[in-house]
């Protein structure tokens, strides 16, 4: 099974480091053509983005396919638009025609360029999940004719933090969607038995990722930095989130949220009740160069963190921690499940490094002391970003 991703800009670039994280083989030489139709099939995506907010009427319409005739064999066409993935930007700005002359807006929204098939299906359930941005099917209105091929278009509408909570829901569906697609097949052949059909065989799949998403998380925190960005879609309203996360960790929550959920160590109430699963849960974005406050006490209450990612532009270290006064300076502690007290003792993260945990169905971690104030540490003044979701009890 072969997977060719098609684009330039940096959600397709992104797209395709994920998915050879989680093992499949993704081949940017073969013609799309080649990749979907040959004797050992499988899918070619492409990811665009959409014209700027500010482009001409002119210019909102889809591209063509970047495999069109006048690339060659081994490589997708050239590109002239730095963020562009296929060719009709450049030929557009060229005052050339473009072609498949289909009238859509995709201001705000993922639009899909797809027809009715089992890759559609499979990458728009996990992309309307995720997504907080409306999602659009043109159905076969575009350039999209063969049941082995997808486009997506994401938004390009200057809003950055908008466009990359979009950008990691198409990253992270078309990721959930291939797996959809290939791990209950894969699983079910070695038995010679029939596949299951994906919805019902959702638990099982689930538990057959299970010991792979225990690895990846030893990997993680042994070996590699953080990984990539697959907050939920309820997250991606608030969740501040950039899609230049990359590798390991972040899978975890991919492939079995519900499962993984599990292994995070989850904090009861003296009910039995995890107050995420019981609680409204509240949101707080991280944006930050320096030590700053997320979340003020509550007399007699603590914090429960439900979910968190978060994402350094350069190597720094990041800790959760609780404490009073100004920016929890006075009786400093690590938030209990993440860490120590100071920012060397928290997440050691390279550059464009990061980490996304829970799924907000389960406590991550909670205060130690009612009323402290909940914090971020960071040491160096690089630019610190995220979100978290959390309740009070």
């Amino acid at each position: 099974m072969r997977i060719k991703i098609i684009g330039e800009n940096n959600c397709a670039r992104a797209t395709r480091h994920l998915l050879r994280l989680a093992g499949f083989a993704v081949t940017e030489f073969l013609p799309a053509d080649a990749v979907a139709g040959g004797p050992l099939a499988g899918y070619a995506i492409t990811i665009d983005l959409a014209p700027a907010h500010h482009t001409s009427d002119a210019l909102l319409r889809p591209d063509p396919p970047t495999h069109h005739q006048d690339a060659s064999a081994s490589e997708e066409a050239p590109r002239s638009h730095r963020d562009a993935s296929s060719p009709a930007f450049a030929e557009a700005s060229a005052g050339l025609p473009a072609v498949a002359p289909v009238n859509f807006r995709s201001e705000g929204r993922i639009h899909f360029d797809s027809v009715d098939s089992a890759l559609e299906a499979a990458v728009l359930r996990h992309v309307t999940q995720l997504a907080a941005a409306p999602v659009i099917v043109d159905r076969p209105g575009g350039v999209v004719h063969s049941d082995r091929e997808l486009r997506i278009v994401a938004p390009n509408t200057g809003n950055a933090k908008a466009d990359e909570a979009a950008a990691v829901a198409i990253e992270f569906g078309v990721l959930r969607g291939l797996l959809d697609l290939t791990a209950p097949a894969s699983a079910k052949s070695t038995a010679g038995l029939p596949s299951e059909d994906p919805e019902n065989s959702r638990s099982s799949r689930a538990k057959k990722w299970w010991p792979f998403g225990i690895l990846l998380l030893a990997a993680g925190l042994g070996v590699l930095r953080a990984g990539s960005a697959a907050a939920p879609g309820r997250v991606a309203e608030d969740a501040r989130k950039s899609h230049r996360l990359k590798p390991v960790l972040l899978l975890r929550a991919a492939f079995a949220p519900e499962f993984l959920a599990e292994a995070q160590g989850q904090f009861a109430t003296g009910q039995g009740l995890d107050p995420c699963k019981g609680l409204t849960k509240l949101y707080a974005s991280i944006s930050q160069t320096g030590n700053t406050q997320l979340v003020a006490g509550t007399s007699s209450k603590k914090i429960y963190v439900c979910s968190i990612h978060v994402v350094a532009a350069a190597a720094t270290n990041v800790a959760v921690v609780e404490g009073t006064g100004s920016v929890c300076a006075t009786g400093t502690a690590g938030v209990s499940g993440f860490g120590g007290a100071t920012a060397a003792t928290g997440w050691n993260f390279a550059a464009n490094g990061g980490i996304a945990l829970g799924n907000g169905d389960s406590s991550l971690g909670a205060e130690g002391t009612s009323g402290d104030n909940l914090c971020i540490f960071n040491s160096g003044s690089g630019q610190v970003s995220g979100g978290i979701s959390y309740v009070v009890e």
